[in-house]
């Protein structure tokens, strides 16, 4: 399994941030590797709402720029809310059928702004479960890569 952690620190309140980055469809604003990001559920944001980002291992710009179709380069991630405690933290989980993934995003007052520690974990399933060493030393820069537009798009919301 592969873990991932980093602390942000963003210029807005907790609830902005919190209301901002709980609402998972703005992943597409920070991370490049989503190229779309959807709410498949109804209802306010909260346990059990589903979104579903898709993505992949290239940035959006080099599919872009490669003319691949999106179809081809990215692929259909469901993310579940399991935790939610508006707003200091909520926790995600979702698996495919190559990978399992939970992301814990915990906020707090920081000062006048609001400190975020961003958690995430990747499990490779069955017979990719080899290739899990490799997955490690490339999940820092995955996790480095979706969380530097983080507090830009946060602070850049209205």
């Amino acid at each position: 399994m592969a873990t991932y952690e980093r602390t942000l620190h963003i210029q807005r309140s907790v609830e902005d941030s919190f209301a901002f980055v709980s609402n998972f469809q703005n992943a597409a604003r920070w991370d490049p590797r989503t190229y779309s990001a959807s709410m498949t559920s109804e209802g306010p944001v909260g346990v059990g709402t589903r979104f579903v980002l898709t993505g992949g291992l290239l940035k959006g710009d080099t599919v872009a720029r490669l003319h691949l179709p999106i179809a081809l380069a990215g692929m259909p991630l469901p993310y579940d809310i399991v935790e939610f405690k508006a707003p200091s933290e909520f926790i995600l989980e979702g698996q495919s059928r190559a990978v399992r993934y939970r992301d814990r995003l915990v906020f707090s007052q920081h000062g006048d702004s609001t400190q975020l520690v961003y958690s995430a974990e990747l499990e490779l399933k069955g017979p990719l479960s080899v290739f899990d060493s490799l997955l490690r030393r490339a999940f820092k820069r995955i996790g480095d890569d979706a969380t530097n537009g983080l507090v830009a798009a946060v602070e850049g919301s209205a």
